[in-house]
């Protein structure tokens, strides 16, 4: 057959067939929808495409991996290690992710329901696991639209935001929640149910990194790695998790029976003292207190006076809160610089440890004088103070301690100082060190600070830390009077506590009559929301969720005359609650304590 030749009539009838249904092939492929993604896994979802149950995205270094699970929890880890982000759609199997064309990366339900969404517009976006581990959804254009640092969870849509199912996650950061009631997994370990800023119960746990989880057994622990650092025990198959408005957190069986509950929410103990009727005085040796003095008219009366009322208490302008104020100015965090600023500006007292003397408390009491302020002072050295515990320290003999006394009264002549001397000592009278010579120490500091001029408050523990019935108290009357209150201006309460002002104000109005009329001190300086409580009590040692009290102020008549800060806010009880030793600055603890103070 010549090269050129027509071909038979068959052969063409065959190839023009071929043409068409060619044609018609590549028509049908044009217009239908974008296929799931299939074949190798990428780092990427294009615009209109999905990524199945079971599938997984790698990130180009191959380090991380995104994968839909049976479950439907979308997750991103490192290698086979731990859940690192994750959507929170636990309980959807066959749920499936979507890179929608409008820009939204979402998880959609088999039926199609939107369990999680980015909420993105960006049309013809697409999303991107990169070699840092996180999710990116990337415009047109380029520019990050989105990323998986925002917490998944808070992202769910038509899932209940108060449960986690069978096989959920909770991550650092993460919460479920009704109302004001919420269990969160906090970034220190701890898995924590709170209502406002008032914890209700806590697992206590500590571990950076760890998360909370309901095992498909029916337990909810907090882990580690392969580590389980608290578990309720519980063993019921396809358990869930429910948190209730009232307080408490359950786990529910999949009949609806609940295995397994925290406890009932511990409440703020009221002080009895608050119902009970004052006293008759214990009998007085000697005469009046120096720190009050009789109305002339009637012979019987005392009138209240404090060196607060002309002057304010002291705020330093080189205290701690007012330095990282300064520092936060600088680095253009204004509102961080705000919260600082509103510290510093309440004052606080200076404490007076073993290396202070003559020189720097005159220097100190010299500088509030110029500003025209009052000087709070509170010397801490006596010897086996704290009885050890986290600030324990102080001198090692009574003539160590006699001989800085009088340095420290040295420096207080001439100032019109308060001085709240020695937080704790008769608190802990019984619990360290030789009762009678911590007695006749006290005396002696009452004497000398008094004899230099100053305004000298004992200190008296707090409403809830010695005891309420009347024995109790009487028994904290006898041991203020033996170490001298009735040779001062009276006694403090709350010293670096928590309790309520009202609670410590009739905790002191009655002291105050036991005694026959002392004036009295609260330290406010954190007590703006009360103490928080726990399973065992008040918690003392960095509690959260607190607030700045009233600013120091005198207050008028009566034995309440002043409200200090005796505490230096911003300064930690010890390395209890995540803080740093005692007495060092943690500027996040005064962030938050100025953030929730009701001024």
């Amino acid at each position: 057959m010549p090269r050129h030749a027509p071909l038979p009539r068959a052969a063409r009838t065959l190839t023009s067939f071929i043409a068409l249904a060619t044609a018609a092939l590549l028509v049908l492929v044009a217009l239908a929808p974008a296929p799931a993604f299939a074949g190798t896994p990428t780092d990427r979802l294009a615009a209109g495409t999905t990524l199945a149950a079971g599938r997984t995205l790698t990130s180009t270094s191959g380090t991380y991996r995104l994968t839909v699970g049976a479950d439907g929890d979308v997750t991103v880890r490192r290698g086979s290690g731990p859940v690192l982000w994750h959507t929170g759609t636990t309980g959807s199997p066959g749920a499936r992710l979507v890179q929608q064309a409008s820009g939204a990366l979402e998880v959609r339900s088999k039926a199609g329901a939107l369990l999680w969404s980015t909420g993105v517009r960006s049309a013809g976006a697409r999303s991107i696991i990169k070699p840092d581990g996180r999710v990116y959804t990337i415009s047109k254009a380029g520019a990050t639209v989105w990323k998986s640092t925002t917490d998944g969870p808070a992202l769910r849509r038509g899932a209940a935001a108060d449960r986690m199912p069978s096989g959920g996650l909770l991550l650092a950061g993460e919460h479920v929640a009704q109302g004001d009631v919420r269990l969160t997994m906090r970034a220190d370990g701890d898995l924590v149910l709170t209502r406002d800023a008032t914890v209700l119960w806590r697992t206590g746990t500590s571990r950076a990194g760890a998360y909370a989880r309901v095992t498909a057994g029916g337990a909810l622990e907090v882990v580690t790695g392969t580590t389980v650092l608290w578990s309720s025990g519980t063993r019921s198959a396809g358990a869930r998790l429910v948190v209730k408005d009232h307080g408490r957190v359950y786990v529910i069986s999949t009949a609806g029976a609940s295995v397994w509950s925290s406890p009932a929410a511990p409440t703020v103990r009221v002080p009895a003292v608050v119902t009970m009727p004052l006293p008759e005085p214990l009998p007085v040796v000697g005469g009046p207190g120096a720190g009050a003095t009789l109305d002339g008219s009637t012979g019987t009366e005392r009138v209240y006076r404090t060196v607060l009322q002309d002057a304010p208490q002291y705020a330093d302008p080189s205290s701690d809160a007012a330095r990282a104020a300064r520092a936060a100015r600088s680095q253009g965090r204004t509102a961080d610089a705000a919260l600082l600023e509103k510290a510093a500006s309440g004052g606080a007292a200076r404490w007076l440890g073993t290396a202070d003397g003559t020189t720097s408390v005159r220097a100190y009491t010299a500088a509030a004088t110029a500003a025209g302020r009052t000087p709070v002072l509170v010397p801490y050295a006596i010897p086996y103070r704290d009885c050890g515990s986290y600030s324990a320290g102080g001198f090692a003999t009574a003539a160590e301690y006699r001989a800085w006394v009088d340095e420290v009264a040295a420096g207080l002549r001439g100032s019109a100082a308060v001085v709240v001397v020695e937080p704790d000592a008769l608190l802990q009278l019984e619990r360290c060190g030789d009762r009678a010579e911590r007695l006749a120490l006290l005396r002696y500091s009452v004497d000398a600070y008094a004899a230099a001029g100053a305004e000298v408050y004992l200190d008296a523990a707090t409403s809830n830390s010695f005891g309420w019935s009347a024995d109790q108290l009487e028994d904290m009357a006898l041991r203020l009077r033996a170490a001298g209150v009735d040779r001062a201006a009276g006694f403090a309460l709350n010293t670096s506590n928590f309790q309520p002002t009202a609670h410590e104000v009739a905790y002191g109005t009655y002291l105050s009559a036991l005694l026959g009329g002392p004036a009295f001190v609260v330290d406010t300086s954190r007590n703006g929301l009360g103490p928080q409580v726990g399973p065992d009590g008040t918690v003392w040692c960095n509690p959260e969720g607190r607030a700045l009290g009233a600013r120091p102020s005198a207050t008028g008549t009566g034995p309440h005359v002043a409200d200090l800060w005796v505490k230096t806010p911003g300064r930690s009880d010890g390395t209890c609650g995540g803080g740093p030793a005692a007495g060092t600055f943690w500027e996040p603890y005064l962030l938050g304590l100025a953030a929730r103070a009701a001024w």
